[in-house]
């Protein structure tokens, strides 16, 4: 299944989570897994924290699929692509931009879910401009797994080397 959404995201971050989960979430802690692991997205209990490239889109497009098995990697037509376990025991994901920004909810069925994050049309790095907003678009792919493996990068945009900086 398919769906076209879309979402807000700003201070760089947009969080995912179990509406269940909603008054344990730390979002600070969260952040510092990013930083601890070095990687653009950090975890905290049911909480996944992504890094953007950009500071804010307060209406940037989302496809979610939810396919029956895990899909297969299109890595060429992604600039920054990400994998984490997602947990949702009430099937009610929150899709949260940082420091109140904005908040969906999207109804799916409960269980233990493989995640995939996906953006493109970011900036050149050398024209990165992290008060600006782009053109960005992103997909979301939920596949059924129990799975405890660690978040992983699958694709590395290069300007989170400018982020970083």
């Amino acid at each position: 299944m398919t769906r076209e959404l879309t979402f807000v995201y700003d201070h760089g971050q947009v969080y995912l989570y179990d509406a269940s989960a909603a008054a344990s979430v730390d979002f600070l802690a969260a952040l510092d897994d990013s930083s601890r692991t070095g990687l653009s997205v950090g975890l905290n209990g049911a909480l996944v924290d992504l890094l953007m490239p950009l500071q804010w889109n307060f209406s940037a497009p989302l496809l979610l699929e939810t396919p029956e098995g895990e899909p297969p990697l299109d890595l060429d037509d992604w600039d920054h692509i990400v994998e984490f376990a997602l947990q949702l025991p009430s099937g009610r994901l929150l899709i949260e931009g940082s420091g109140g920004s904005g908040q969906s909810e999207i109804e799916l069925p409960p269980d233990a879910y493989r995640a995939r994050w996906a953006g493109r049309r970011f900036p050149p790095p050398g024209d990165y401009v992290p008060r600006e907003s782009s053109d960005d678009a992103y997909r979301l792919q939920l596949w059924t797994a129990r799975s405890d493996e660690p978040p992983r990068e699958l694709k590395l945009w290069p300007g989170y080397d400018v982020l970083a900086g």
